[in-house]
C-alpha cells in the first residue's frame, strides 16, 4: 500500500519536531535503516541511522535552542518538497536563522528513505561565528 499524503505530512511534522526538541533519537527514528541524506545538498551524503543520529547529535551539541517548521508541504507520489524556516540560539548565545527546501522520499512505512536539503550552510555557520 502506498504512503498517503497525510502520512507524509505527519512524518514531516515528526522530523521537524525532532529538530525543535534537539532529540537525536527521535531524529534518527524518522529514517529507514538504510536512508541516505544530503544535508545540505552537495555535501558528502550520510547513510544509515547511526550516521544520521551522529549528525543530529553534532547539531544538538552546537545549539541551545531551535525552532524549525514546515511552511508548506508539496506531495507527489512517495516524495514531498517542504519549504521550511527556523531560528535558534547557539550554545555561544549567537542567534541563527535558516530557511530552505527539503525534499523527502518515504518508504511505505512513512519513514524517510532519502533526504535532499537545500539551504545555505555557510550563511548559517557565519551567523554562529559572529
Amino acid at each position: 500500500m502506498p504512503i498517503s499524503p497525510e502520512q507524509m505530512r505527519d512524518a514531516v511534522d515528526r522530523y521537524f519536531a525532532a529538530w525543535t526538541n534537539l532529540d537525536p533519537g527521535a531524529y534518527a527514528a524518522c529514517f529507514s535503516d538504510d536512508a541516505t541524506m544530503h544535508d545540505p545538498y552537495g555535501s558528502t551524503p550520510l547513510r544509515g541511522t547511526q550516521a544520521l543520529r551522529e549528525f543530529s547529535e553534532e547539531i544538538a551539541d552546537a545549539l541551545r535552542e531551535v525552532r524549525i517548521q514546515a511552511d508548506s508541504v508539496h506531495v507527489a507520489g512517495n516524495r514531498s518538497a517542504v519549504v521550511f524556516r527556523g531560528s535558534g540560539t547557539g550554545k555561544n548565545g549567537k542567534p541563527v536563522l535558516v530557511a530552505g527546501v527539503d525534499v523527502f522520499e518515504f518508504t511505505a512505512a512513512a519513514r524517510i528513505s532519502g533526504l535532499w536539503a537545500y539551504w545555505d550552510s555557510a550563511a548559517v555557520l557565519a551567523q554562529l561565528r559572529q
